[in-house]
């Protein structure tokens, strides 16, 4: 889960441990701020016990990683030389899963993931996630993120609002729920599916796409460039309805096959958590998987494995549900006020 629009790509901005040291030191990482993060983090436990959920902890190594064309997975060789692979986990979401799939009921992981080629004030190459699930529709997943959030701020600071970008965001209110397909319409005069009619829209806001850029291209460059600043004027928002061509695990809608049960959860203009209604037939998500194991081949020249355990999980029955995973440094980084998400980590 957690796919970003327009990922940050660049080198990794990892600190050494003397580095580390150096800025405790130096003050540069303030006491108050990591010990406001630890209180954050056992907000969030004690939000997601208190309504059942079950905190689970799978294994960060795995020789099936998630696969994902925006994602990159941090590979891992034995070395003993015998040829062994494993990948770091860039979502707990196979192996939660599996879980739900053996009759779990609701679900929480919150730990470390990993993914290459990250590194911007707002990605990192490790960072705080928090992935769960629940059983029923996405809507209830989303009502999660809005208490959440509104929980964590009044512990935090005692606040019912966030200030980020120079506005106040409230939030002792419901989010604005707004169609993607709606804002594509309003924002661009475009259907998000429509390569051309993007194109077009986007030379009116004065943005300069390449001959080159694909639909995918320019439905993420329209996200960037349009949807996340109208996101930002409206404080805290979710939009929903992705192309189905863009959610692998998500179910495709009834009214719509071509349109997922997929969100996106923003703040402030920062996208903060995506999540779906799950896709639960095997078929379908094994052709998806290898589809999209054969793009990153032929993009990257790697083979990604399909993982077998996960689709015969699917096979013996996935029960319906939906999930949600949540960037926890850049939550942290909302709740006290900071434009980085590295200012509350312990890097």
């Amino acid at each position: 889960m957690m796919g970003m629009y327009g990922e940050a790509k660049g080198m990794p901005r990892g600190r050494g441990p003397s580095e580390t040291w150096r800025r405790l030191a130096d003050g540069c990482l303030r006491w108050e701020g990591l010990r406001a993060r630890a209180g954050i983090l056992e907000g969030i436990r004690r939000f997601f016990r208190d309504r059942g959920f079950l905190e689970v902890d799978p294994p960060i190594a795995s020789p099936f990683p998630n696969i994902d064309p925006n994602v990159f997975p941090v590979r891992i060789e034995d070395a003993a030389g015998n040829g062994a692979r494993f990948y770091l986990h860039t979502s707990p979401e196979l192996a939660m899963k599996k879980l739900l799939a053996a009759g779990s009921g609701d679900i929480f992981f919150l730990g470390k993931v990993f993914r290459d080629r990250e590194g911007s004030p707002l990605h990192s190459p490790e960072f705080t996630m928090l992935e769960w699930y629940r059983l029923g529709p996405v809507e209830g997943v989303m009502d999660d993120v809005e208490e959440l959030v509104r929980c964590l701020a009044l512990e935090t600071g005692g606040r019912r609002a966030l200030s980020h970008g120079g506005r106040e965001i409230p939030l002792d209110r419901p989010w604005e729920r707004r169609g993607l397909s709606d804002a594509f319409r309003e924002l661009l005069g475009a259907e998000m599916t429509d390569a051309e009619g993007l194109r077009a829209g986007l030379s009116r806001l004065g943005s300069r796409p390449g001959p080159g850029e694909s639909w995918e291209d320019l439905f993420f460059r329209a996200c960037i460039e349009a949807i996340e600043p109208d996101a930002a004027r409206r404080g805290a928002c979710f939009v929903t309805g992705f192309p189905a061509a863009l959610g692998a695990m998500a179910r495709r809608r009834d009214s719509d096959p071509e349109v997922a049960e997929r969100f996106e959860g923003y703040l402030g203009g920062i996208e903060l958590v995506n999540g779906y209604g799950e896709l639960t037939d095997p078929q379908e998500q094994e052709a998806r998987l290898s589809e999209l194991a054969e793009r990153h081949f032929r993009a990257t020249g790697e083979r990604l494995p399909v993982d077998p355990g996960f689709i015969d999980a699917l096979r013996h029955g996935l029960p319906p549900c939906s999930g949600a995973a949540l960037g926890v440094d850049r939550l942290v980084m909302l709740l006290l006020g900071n434009d980085d998400i590295a200012d509350g980590m312990y890097r």
